[in-house]
């Protein structure tokens, strides 16, 4: 497979110099825009985002590349190990470039690839027991990650200390509902924490996602609680996928599609479900 290299757009690195034994390489497309990481297990070799003036189409495959031969032995791409994608929810388009580029690549190169779910893998850049459930950490704080899906309806992933995630299509109302309840969640745990500080970092809420779902509902919420800006998604589908690799929860690259959590327009028109 032939790719075209094109000028980095965001680069972030744990430690970019590091020698590793086996990279992943891990791809997003799950808003308009979308990023891709090499990994080492869970700590990141180097992750950029895709050019925001570009479409993902276009620039997906040209970042793979400039990653490849700037990190990888002889920038072959057979150097890889495994692939992990987030597969859905999000946007419809961009979850069918992820998904093909993932297919095409683990099926070229023979190796493994893994099917991660977006909102998981975003709040995994704050919950790392989410990636590694074994993995001991003294924070972990209660996430909520949101991201559009049209038609007046949110995808919601919520994240607690305690159970397990939630992960649904809802209204907007019910988006509206859940969001406030969560900022006063977190408005009660730091009056009550005020004498205990030690306490308040596992009690407090932290907002991820689309951030147009947020702003939408008109609800105030403390700026420390919005973790949104400036993270590279792909990250968090990297730390997920390496320990979906290491347990050997693979996808064959035929198998593999998108999970949207609902059918597109088209299938609903198709199937008389909207006029």
């Amino acid at each position: 497979m032939n790719f075209v290299q094109q000028p980095m757009q965001q680069e972030f690195s744990d430690s970019p110099d590091r020698p590793f034994a086996a990279a992943s390489l891990a791809i997003e497309v799950i808003g308009r825009e979308g990023s891709v990481a090499l990994m080492n297990g869970r700590d990141v070799i180097a992750a950029r985002s895709l050019d925001s003036g570009a479409r993902a189409a276009a620039g997906l495959a040209p970042q793979i590349a400039s990653l490849a031969k700037e990190f990888l032995p002889g920038g072959a791409l057979d150097a890889l190990a495994g692939i992990s994608v987030a597969v859905g929810p999000g946007s419809f388009t961009g979850l069918r470039i992820a998904v093909t580029t993932a297919k095409t690549l683990a099926y070229a190169l023979q190796i493994p690839v893994v099917a991660v779910n977006s909102l998981t893998a975003i709040a995994a850049l704050v919950r790392p027991d989410l990636a590694a459930p074994d993995h001991a950490t003294a924070v972990r704080q209660q996430v909520l990650v949101g991201l559009s899906a049209y038609r007046g309806q949110v995808y919601r992933g919520w994240f607690s200390v305690e159970g397990a995630p939630e992960i649904d299509l809802i209204s907007a109302d019910q988006w509206k509902s859940e969001l406030n309840r969560s900022i006063q969640d977190n408005e009660n745990a730091a009056e009550s924490c005020d004498d205990r500080p030690q306490e308040s970092p596992e009690k407090n809420v932290i907002l991820m996602g689309d951030r147009s779902v947020f702003d939408r509902t008109k609800l105030a919420f403390a700026p420390q609680q919005w973790r949104g800006d400036g993270e590279i998604w792909a990250v968090g589908v990297g730390r997920i996928g390496a320990e979906m690799l290491r347990r050997g929860e693979t996808t064959s690259a035929i198998d593999l599609v998108p999970d949207y959590l609902r059918p597109s327009a088209a299938e609903e028109k198709a199937s008389g479900t909207i006029g």
